[in-house]
């Protein structure tokens, strides 16, 4: 098993992670979704917070905390 697939599985909720197409951005997992997929989100200022749902764990690369 490479380590790509290795750190994929261990993505779960509270992990901070990056996606893939929005490398800029530090989301938080939020929820594990019954079919393998996660949701995510990140606060953009005081009031505004962007969410992603059923984002596969594929798109996404955990970060060091």
């Amino acid at each position: 098993m490479n380590n790509s697939r290795m750190n994929i599985e261990t993505i779960s909720i509270g992990h901070k992670v990056k996606m893939a197409t929005m490398e800029h951005l530090v989301f938080t997992v939020t929820a594990e979704n019954p079919d393998g997929s996660l949701s995510i989100e990140t606060q953009l200022d005081q009031q505004k917070v962007l969410s992603y749902g059923n984002i596969s764990r594929e798109m996404l690369r955990k970060i060091a905390s």
